[in-house]
């Protein structure tokens, strides 16, 4: 068995962590904020104070929220100087990230492949989470079943970016899902049907995932006056960025982005 390191442990890296450690891998993990660490110590795992003590793995998986978070954690310390380590970054960052990283760690000889994750913390803890893999062949084949104890393995193909590209494009398309179920719920609404009614119907005759059941029946909970909150706004946002970075015209994820944007009335 491998030893890991996962630097980043909120829900989705906790996760991670519980499917290793109950798949017999030594797991070394850091926070920023200790307690999330230690919180896991009676399950196996190993806690540790710097990413760089993570970065002592075979394996390092990075976590992280954002692309400020991985510049913080992962430019200003440099923690895989000098490591053998692959890196695997799960985080939904963007692709100019993800490529000044893969840049680093190939003029230093290092590995390092993206992974981010299509699903849930808990579709990685009962193996249905899907991850969208991009980077080198051989790269993979050394992290491929610390992987695979996460959920099923995509390969994207070789540049990690493309990966990320996946995964934004993906998180788009749920974004504009969210919000398309806020603006039909409000018409429902105001022509005088009942918000849960019409989110029954719907996931019946027209979507029937959990995905439009679980988000309708928030939405329908919520009323007509609530917040207009978009768990995927972040995602939206990056995504109409990353088109322009990549010349692609993408007018209604440049459209849903401005809406998020926009004050609420």
């Amino acid at each position: 068995m491998a030893k890991i390191g996962i630097i980043g442990l909120g829900a989705l890296g906790t996760a991670m962590a519980e499917c290793l450690l109950a798949a017999g891998h030594a797991v070394v993990g850091f926070n920023r904020t200790p307690q999330k660490a230690t919180a896991l110590a009676p399950r196996g795992l190993q806690p540790v104070d710097s990413a760089a003590a993570a970065c002592t793995a075979d394996i390092v998986f990075s976590v992280l929220l954002d692309d400020a978070a991985a510049r913080a954690v992962l430019w200003e310390n440099d923690p895989f100087e000098g490591t053998a380590a692959v890196h695997v970054s799960v985080s939904t960052i963007g692709i100019p990230v993800v490529r000044d990283l893969a840049q680093r760690h190939a003029a230093r000889g290092q590995a390092f492949v993206s992974a981010p994750v299509f699903g849930r913390p808990d579709n990685v803890r009962d193996g249905s989470a899907v991850i969208a893999v991009g980077g080198a062949a051989a790269a993979i084949d050394r992290c491929r079943a610390a992987l695979a104890c996460c959920g099923q393995v995509a390969e994207v193909g070789t540049d990690p970016g493309t990966a990320n590209a996946i995964k934004m494009a993906g998180n788009f398309l749920m974004a504009s899902a969210v919000q398309s179920l806020r603006e039909a719920l409000e018409l429902a609404d105001a022509a005088g049907g009942e918000r849960q009614q019409f989110v029954d119907i719907v996931t019946t005759a027209l979507f029937p995932t959990s995905f439009y059941q679980r988000f309708g029946e928030v939405l329908a909970a919520q009323g007509s006056d609530a917040p207009a909150i978009n768990p995927f706004a972040n995602s939206a946002r990056l995504i109409a960025r990353t088109s322009r970075e990549l010349s692609v015209p993408t007018p209604l994820a440049d459209a849903l982005a401005a809406a998020l944007d926009r004050p609420l009335t």
